[in-house]
């Protein structure tokens, strides 16, 4: 963890000024929260077996030190031994875990934030594949996701759970924790018994409104008797569930009503979408297919049938949203849960007129993984599992104090800038060499994408950082040995990025075409104007360059020998993905080989073997695995053979956006 200066108050009228509201103090339950700034509760996937890890202590804790005003934790943090734990989450009732509690809580204190625990119990949602463990329901109904039928739970194993609520939230309270957040939020098991659709039971538990809300209330009100009257507890809610024939806007405002009219819940958390369908999931987290601060108006709404102060969360990424949505929308306080990721000392940077890393709204490295089944990273923020990649407080320090090195990086992609950027701070000097008149590689091109806007905020934030500290950035300039050599560099990092990789379908008569050249330069339709992308490789290219290229006339079609097209995207996005190229009228067609034989043209069905004859694409355009770009590194290593020669990102192996980060950066340390 690098260390953390606090602002002086000179600094931190900047951002005060600015904006007033958002670095304004408020309290909840008699507890000052020193700003409107909040971190949402999410889980990082970084333990095993519900145990909290020191890494996820040091996580919450440094975002406090970044100046968050209201550090809430442990997204679906599961409060009964007898469920399986949803993948990534918390085990609250483990006693193990208290000593990890009582850290995190005191580590927050000391930087003078609030911390609060998410405690829930998922219900139907999940699966006991692994665990074995059959999933406990409000009704036998599966959820539309995980399509697994749960055991109904009867009465007495609803008071069980009643009572393991209030358990967690009296160990939470032993242990410094100012509140804790019950949720319903995701479709766990307390929103099941709200939705009719899904509670079809006929005991007191089902039927009315108040039998729906009753599980609730009694979770609410022995988790206040279990704690003390300055302990806050409060709910996280969805205002819209965005299912075809789920509850609406009023029911759910009307439950929440109901649930809070006894005035048990001190602070309520709104967004929207819910765990049910594909559809749903994936308003569940938005990623860049949704509108910047989408559910601010719906959080609104919650505020004004319950009086209580309310959360916003969905895509609110910059102060000037923020202060937008507390000055103007009529909510408290704003979840900036991502962009905290993405930069934990956002508020810090805020108050002092510093330039925070921005949030690219990607999903992939962060709630994608997750929902995907692997520990949340950042695509754009390797620090946040890899602390030594975070900036030290003090610029121009090499790591052992001594004078810097000159450090030669060739290529001013993502893993270039990263680190060019990553060594100036370090203290050396550098030199960057990129051969296009524009920084960014291909990262500007997939920013080319609806819905990316921010992708240039990140690439212009990198160009400020670099020029700020000096770092000689040479455009327009293809590096060779030569020059490379000439520069006299103690060290090169080379990021000289991929090529498209040659295919059969080059050697044609059929105009081939790399799929980056059409997103940036979609070409005129010719003959009948029909395309085929062919796309191995499932991610958001092929996607990408068909929506460019209906736009410049073609009609397209996308085939993939994977079961579907975009395949590999993850489950917060797939959805939107798809539903772009259906509404474009783009064909799509998985498990399909574009074939050409005696017979003419033909997709041929990997799985039932089946021959379908088509016309000849007057255009392929490929969207498959490239070949890394590393000619240079084998003539450097034979003209410098005393000089690191370090390849990174694409010039290593053509991956992710995240891996030419992570790898830019840690080159430049």
């Amino acid at each position: 963890m690098s260390d953390i200066v606090s602002p002086s108050s000179t600094e931190a009228a900047v951002g005060q000024s600015r904006w007033p509201l958002l670095f304004s103090p408020a309290e909840v339950r008699g507890r000052r929260i020193p700003n409107r700034i909040v971190s949402t509760p999410h889980a990082t996937g970084w333990g095993a077996g519900g145990v909290v890890s020191r890494a996820e202590v040091d996580y919450h804790v440094r975002k406090a030190a970044g100046g968050v005003g209201l550090v809430m934790t442990f997204g679906s943090a599961s409060v009964d031994p007898d469920s399986a734990a949803s993948y990534g989450s918390v085990s609250l009732w483990d006693p193990q875990n208290d000593a990890a509690l009582r850290a995190l809580a005191d580590g927050v204190h000391a930087h003078g934030a609030v911390c609060m625990s998410q405690m829930t119990h998922m219900g139907r949602r999940g699966s006991s594949l692994l665990s074995g463990v059959p999933l406990r329901g409000v009704s036998d109904l599966p959820e539309g996701v995980h399509r697994e039928v749960p055991v109904v739970l009867s009465a007495e194993e609803l008071a069980t759970l009643v009572e393991r609520f209030a358990e967690s939230a009296s160990r939470l309270h032993r242990l410094g924790w100012d509140g804790v957040e019950v949720t319903s939020f995701g479709g766990h098991l307390i929103e099941q018994f709200f939705d009719p659709a899904i509670n079809t039971r006929d005991d007191e538990y089902g039927g009315s409104l108040e039998n729906r809300v009753r599980f609730a209330r009694e979770v609410l009100a022995a988790v206040r008797a279990a704690t003390s009257e300055d302990f806050i507890i409060g709910f996280r809610v969805t205002a819209d569930q965005q299912l075809r024939d789920g509850m609406t806007q009023q029911d759910l405002r009307d439950v929440v009503a109901a649930l809070t009219a006894d005035g048990v819940v001190d602070l309520l958390s709104v967004s929207a979408g819910t765990g049910a369908t594909e559809r749903s999931t994936s308003f569940f987290v938005p990623g860049d297919e949704v509108p910047e601060n989408a559910y601010t108006e719906l959080a609104a709404g919650m505020r004004k049938v319950t009086g209580i102060p309310v959360i916003t969360a969905g895509r609110i990424l910059d102060a000037e949203t923020a202060e937008h949505a507390l000055r103007d929308q009529g909510v408290d306080f704003v979840a900036m849960t991502r962009a905290l990721i993405a930069d934990p000392d956002l508020p810090r940077k805020l108050l002092t007129g510093g330039r925070p890393r921005p949030c690219i709204s990607l999903n992939e490295g962060c709630i994608g993984r997750l929902y995907s089944g692997m520990p949340m990273e950042c695509s754009i923020n390797p620090a946040i599992r890899n602390p030594e990649l975070g900036d030290s407080a003090e610029v121009g320090t090499t790591a052992d104090g001594g004078v810097g090195e000159h450090v030669v990086v060739v290529g001013g992609g993502v893993a270039g800038a990263e680190a060019a950027r990553r060594a100036a701070r370090r203290g050396h000097r550098v030199t960057l060499l990129e051969e296009q008149p524009r920084l960014g590689g291909r990262a500007r091109t997939a920013g080319l994408r609806r819905g990316r806007q921010r992708w240039g905020l990140y690439l212009d934030w990198l160009e400020a950082e670099l020029r700020d500290l000096g770092v000689d950035i040479r455009l327009g300039v293809p590096a060779t040995a030569d020059i490379v050599t000439a520069l006299a560099p103690d060290s090169v990092v080379l990021a000289t990025g991929s090529r498209p990789r040659r295919t059969s379908w080059h050697d044609n008569d059929v105009a081939v075409a790399d799929a980056d050249e059409v997103i940036v330069a979609p070409p005129v339709p010719h003959g009948a104007g029909a395309v085929t992308i062919v796309d191995p490789e499932g991610g958001f290219t092929a996607p990408t360059a068909a929506e460019a290229l209906v736009g410049a006339g073609w009609t397209v079609r996308i085939i993939s020998d994977l079961p579907y097209v975009a395949a590999k995207v993850d489950p917060t996005q797939v959805w939107f993905v798809r539903r772009r190229l259906k509404k474009a009228g783009v064909e799509l067609q998985g498990e399909v080989e574009l074939i050409r034989d005696p017979e003419g043209w033909g997709l041929l069905d990997l799985e039932s073997d089946d021959r379908r004859a088509i016309a000849a694409p007057d255009l392929i355009v490929v969207a498959g695995a490239r070949t890394a770009r590393d000619d240079l590194y084998r003539t450097l290593v034979e003209a410098l053979p005393r000089t690191p020669v370090h390849r990174v990102g694409d010039a290593l192996a053509p991956r992710t956006l995240r891996d030419a980060v992570a790898e830019g950066a840690a080159a430049g340390s």
